[in-house]
């Protein structure tokens, strides 16, 4: 059959334009018949796949061939298939842990392309579990001399961090070790992922600062290294005030040598954010983006003017001298510069130059459009409000300008402008009678009406209207003011506006006729000090009576058409007026003015309310704002009850009478009515989240059964809620263009310091997993890495761990009996009873009658990262006694050698003995031979310990430490155990002493290792080889059992070197390579007779690791 390439598969979507699904669909049904070939026709399959998914396809139907394709030998399909992995494998796929072998095999393989793949394909897949899983060899391979190879590595363990935190405290001690690579390539690698671990917690990367100060201060013209060094001290010296002060030398040289843009930037990003106190290097900065926002180039313009924004914020006047640079910038074409330079302005702004700022600008908004636009009235509005109006001396000025702005069509910012005419007039006292006046000429403009829409600009009459009507003494004329509120296009206006026209209506009126009943003198009338501290003069023209009746006349005419209005609000007001004005005729057809009084609705002095006033209601004691007031699952279960058998129109229906309404049936919908209240009426009375209880009146009986309650609902836009008080009566006097600032709070308002710290609550950010990891802290041994183990292996494990167990407590038991027949012997420890070919009794007088040995139960399991100088071993000899002892070395230092004597390392013998036989024995006695005593002595006056009668059954413990020479290796401890009964007891016994005791862990570097390599000529040699044990294993053992350190390890692990140092400064330097399954070992040694001990031990150690496996 005639297969597609990957050239005819593009041609064939070329040439199906109209019906390229059709084709595609056609070409996956050819494509899934290939992936039943061999691999050739598989891979050429995957290749077409990957390039059907860029355009969109799911292919996660392929995902096991995709990973058959890896795994082939050949490298052309190998390649196919990570490039194909790569485009199509994410988190969900299924099949990536069957990928997870394959991706180690290959990026610890030996060709460097396949390790290529693989690390790139790994760090487009990488899950948590492939993280775990791989982590501990990825670390392996940062000890790689391959640079390619080390590049990529380390930037895939930034992948693996963010999958897999817990791989950063164990992986980072390599991290920071390329730091100082001499390779400026993989320098550049680390300093790029630590830069990016940086940004999730700084602070965790303070220790490094000395090393990247070396790397900064280093004459190389890597800018992208600089570049991110730079940005992680930007981070690192808020927490660290001394570096920043360290760093002012380098940075003014690269800010004043360096060629690189972005280098230059980001170089006065960290002086602000590190070195903000430094003015020369402040006004440094400030030179130098004067020239990155005249450049050309509009990246580098938007640059400078973002970060002249961020020194605003710090030294407003040093900026505040390139004004006339920034406002250059308005007039550019790039809409995120204007936007930018928008931004500076508020730092930039005075009482001398708002004026000319305000009015450039609106010169700006005729030429603007959409959300520019809003943005620059939004500006002014902010610039003119700056605090609390302090930069604005002429408030009839910025009345004007509100009026401009409000003229502005199509804005979206009519709220926020009917907001600032609202807080002005309020607030400044002096420019009441401006502002009424100006208001009185709004509310006649056909622009603001012109588009009556919610939120438009139309809520600037809603400003309007209020100013006119709380502010009616200033009004001069009202017949104009009422005209201009009752007139017909104000029913097009939103509800809420018109509204407020219908309730302001009547207080121009009520003010009218007040000041026509009264002459001036009533209790709404301005005195005359207010009319002199008013910025314009207030005109006083007398209102007569006759006044007062044209009022009236176009109340009455005018009023209808809104209390037949569709919103229910604006009619509730309009009758509200009518009713009022209604009464007011009649009381004045009978002789009674009632003008002072209506007034007086209206003449309380009001501030406006806090911003924060809702949020500083301080709780009321014992309220709990958390707690339900009612349950609303016994709400839902009583609306089921009772709405279950109602129609729409609320009355009972009943399956079965089909329409008739018999006496008996309405009896036993009564009797169901009232049997549903009553439990309705017991459950409430048992819910504890119900108010009430006890026993009912009649009035609340009454009340309950009233089903339906009318609720009058508040119009959502009402305008500014306005809250008088008595408190205004101890106001002062209002002064020339004094702002007022009070607001109104309630009673015990709580301090601002509380809302603060609620926000700051609020703005604390979630740290993820990687950011709480503390990388300072040393490590521990819950910080080992996983490291993949056959369940063969595991299950081993677990069986030996409940061997061991058991025979603790057996153990236990043993210790617990004989320590109740012999209770003056000591406390003893717990021993495995383990018999050991190691130490052997020697021949006495009744070695003849010895038992057997007994079987060898299982060794005790080395747990990694928890090293141990020497296993519990258990001796079983002759018919009299057990004995078994514990060799362990003290930990305090060496005895210095003196004049006398040599130095020593201290050990502790600790052991057991028991009498297993019938007979009381005495006279026993531990002496140490006669041969030892020049190379062991015994911590105390004498090399004897005595332990005297043991009786039959009986058992005890003695220990006793001993003082090993250090000037030669001691293999075993040699002591002679006598005794007496029906004949006398000698027995030797031989100790085995670790080689641990005397080899001194030690790192060295591979240079130094590589030096005393160099020297092996004069050094005694010796080898063993070893099966079925791996490298990796090796170098567990040899670390936890001899204390022999790995210098360097191949990435393919096969194979390794090890170096150690003995306590009289012998070298042991070891090779072990692994070659078809057998491990070989070549030892050089500075003592003929250490490397044949080495040998030995070797053997042994490994060959009870075999027993284990």
């Amino acid at each position: 059959m005639f297969e597609r390439t990957l050239a005819d598969l593009v041609r064939g979507i070329r040439n199906h334009k109209k019906n390229e699904d059709k084709f595609i669909s056609q070409c996956i049904q050819e494509i899934k018949e290939e992936l039943r070939g061999d691999m050739s026709k598989k891979a050429l399959a995957i290749q077409k796949l990957t390039y059907i998914t860029m355009l969109g396809y799911d292919i996660s139907w392929a995902s096991f061939n995709i990973v058959e394709v890896m795994s082939s030998a050949k490298f052309s399909s190998k390649r196919i298939g990570y490039l194909a992995a790569s485009q199509s494998f994410h988190e969900g796929t299924e099949v990536i842990t069957l990928a997870t072998n394959q991706i180690r095999k290959d990026f610890l393989s030996n060709n460097q392309y396949e390790a290529y793949l693989a690390l790139n394909c790994l760090s487009n897949i990488c899950t948590p579990d492939l993280a775990r899983d791989l982590a501990n060899d990825l670390i392996t391979l940062l000890s790689t001399q391959k640079t390619h190879i080390l590049k990529r590595t380390i930037l895939v363990m930034y992948k693996v961090f963010l999958r897999y935190p817990e791989a950063l405290r164990p992986a980072f001690p390599r991290l920071k070790e390329k730091l100082e690579d001499p390779e400026p390539a993989v320098m550049s690698c680390a300093v790029n992922v630590i830069c990016e671990l940086a940004r999730k917690n700084p602070k965790n990367y303070l220790t490094l600062a000395p090393v990247l100060f070396k790397i900064l201060t280093n004459s190389t013209t890597n800018y992208w290294m600089y570049i991110k060094i730079v940005k992680l001290f930007g981070a690192l010296t808020p927490l660290e005030p001394r570096l920043g002060k360290k760093l002012i030398d380098p940075l003014t040289n690269i800010i004043n040598t360096s060629s690189s843009m972005s280098l230059l930037f980001e170089c006065i990003q960290t002086c602000i954010i590190g070195i903000p106190d430094n003015l020369p290097l402040m006004k440094l900065c400030i030179s130098k983006l004067r020239t990155l926002i005249e450049h050309p180039d509009q990246n580098l313009k938007y640059l400078g003017l973002l970060a002249l924004n961020n020194i605003m914020k710090i030294y407003p006047k040093a900026v505040s001298e390139h004004r006339e640079v920034v406002l250059g910038c308005l007039d550019d074409e790039d809409i995120s510069i204007r936007q930018r330079a928008l931004d500076l302005l508020s730092g930039m702004v005075t009482k001398k130059n708002l004026p000319d700022i305000a009015a450039k600008l609106l010169r700006h908004i005729e030429t603007a459009e959409g959300s520019y636009r809003d943005r620059i009235v939004e500006k002014i509005v902010e610039l003119c409000a700056l605090g609390t109006y302090q930069y604005v001396t002429d408030f009839e000025w910025y009345i004007n300008t509100l009026i401009q702005l409000s003229e502005v069509s199509e804005t979206a910012h009519g709220p926020l402008i009917a907001s600032q005419l609202l807080d002005v007039t309020i607030r400044v006292r002096v420019v009441r009678s401006y502002a009424t006046k100006q208001m009185i000429a709004l509310l006649k403009s056909p622009k603001l009406m012109a588009n009556p829409k919610e939120g438009g600009i139309c809520e600037v009459l809603y400003a309007a209207a209020w100013i006119v009507g709380e502010f009616a003494a200033y009004v001069n004329n009202p017949v104009e003011s009422l005209e201009a509120f009752l007139q017909p296009r104000v029913s097009v206006l939103p509800a809420h506006v018109q509204s407020v026209y219908m309730l302001n209506a009547l207080k121009v009126f009520a003010h009218a006729s007040a000041e026509a009943a009264t002459g001036g003198e009533h209790a709404g009338a301005i005195t005359q000090e207010e009319r002199d501290d008013q910025t314009t003069v207030v005109e006083c023209t007398p209102v007569d009576a006759s006044t007062v009746e044209e009022c009236l006349a176009i109340l009455h005419a005018r009023l209808p058409l809104f209390t037949q209005s569709i919103h229910i609000d604006v009619q509730e007001r309009a009758c509200l007026v009518s009713e009022i004005l209604k009464f007011y005729g009649t009381m004045r057809d009978q002789g009674n003015d009632i003008a002072g009084e209506l007034v007086t609705l209206f003449t309380e002095a009001l501030n406006p309310v806090a911003p924060k006033a809702q949020k500083k209601v301080p709780v009321p004691e014992g309220l709990d704002l958390d707690a339900w007031i009612n349950d609303p699952k016994l709400q839902v279960v009583d609306s089921d009850t009772e709405d279950s058998d109602s129609d729409i129109f609320g009355s009972r229906v009943d399956a079965g009478n089909n329409g008739t309404n018999d006496s008996g049936d309405e009896s036993e919908r009564s009797f169901d009515i009232s049997r549903a209240k009553e439990e309705r009426i017991q459950r409430n009375a048992s819910n504890p989240y119900m108010l009430g209880g006890g026993k009912k009146t009649q009035k609340s009986i009454v009340d309950e059964e009233m089903t339906h309650i009318p609720v009058a609902a508040l119009p959502a836009n009402l305008g500014p809620v306005i809250v008088g008080g008595k408190m205004d009566a101890k106001k002062k006097k209002p002064k020339k263009f004094t702002i007022d600032t009070t607001t109104e709070m309630p009673e015990n308002a709580r301090p601002d310091s509380d809302d603060e710290s609620s926000s700051s609550l609020h703005s604390k950010r979630k740290q993820d997993a990687l950011s709480s990891i503390n990388i300072n802290e040393p490590l521990t041994a819950s910080d080992v890495l996983p490291v993949a183990r056959h369940r063969s292996d595991i299950q081993r494990e677990k069986e030996m761990e409940r061997e061991r167990e058991l025979a603790a407590q057996r153990a236990a038991k043993r210790g617990a009996s004989s320590s109740a027949k012999s209770p003056q012997s000591p406390t003893a420890s717990v021993y495995t009873d383990i018999t050991s070919p190691e130490v052997q009794a020697k021949g006495g007088k009744k070695s003849a009658k010895s038992k057997s040995a007994a079987a060898p139960a299982p060794a005790p399991v080395v747990v990694k990262k928890a090293p141990a100088v020497y296993l519990p071993i258990t001796l079983e000899n002759c018919e009299y006694f057990t004995l078994s002892f514990e060799l362990t070395k003290v930990d305090q230092p060496p005895q210095p050698a003196t004049s006398t004597t040599s130095a020593t390392v201290p050990i502790k013998l600790s052991l057991k003995v028991q009498n297993k036989s019938d007979e009381d024995l005495s006279e026993v006695l531990f002496t140490l031979v006669e041969s030892q005593k020049d190379k062991i002595t015994v911590t105390g006056k004498s090399s004897a310990f005595d332990i005297g009668v043991l009786e039959a059954g009986s058992n005890t413990t003695i220990s006793q430490t001993f003082n090993l020479a250090t000037n030669t290796i001691i293999p075993q401890l040699t002591l002679k155990l006598t005794g007496t009964s029906s004949e006398s007891i000698d027995i030797d016994i031989d100790i085995p002493i670790p080689m641990s005791f005397f080899i001194v862990k030690t790192k060295i570097s591979k240079d130094k290792f590589a030096e005393i390599l160099q020297k092996s000529a004069s050094m005694a040699s010796a080898s063993v080889k070893v099966p079925s044990i791996t490298i990796q294993k090796a170098i567990e053992i040899l670390a936890d059992q001899l204390n022999i350190e790995v210098v360097q390890c191949h990435p393919s692990g096969s194979t390794a070197s090890f170096y150690a140092r003995t306590n009289q400064n012998q070298h042991i330097a070891m090779l072990a390579k692994d070659r078809d399954g057998v491990t070989s070992f070549d030892i050089k040694s500075s003592d003929s007779s250490l490397a044949q001990l080495l040998v030995k031990q070797l053997s042994t150690l490994f060959l009870k690791q075999q027993q284990l496996n």
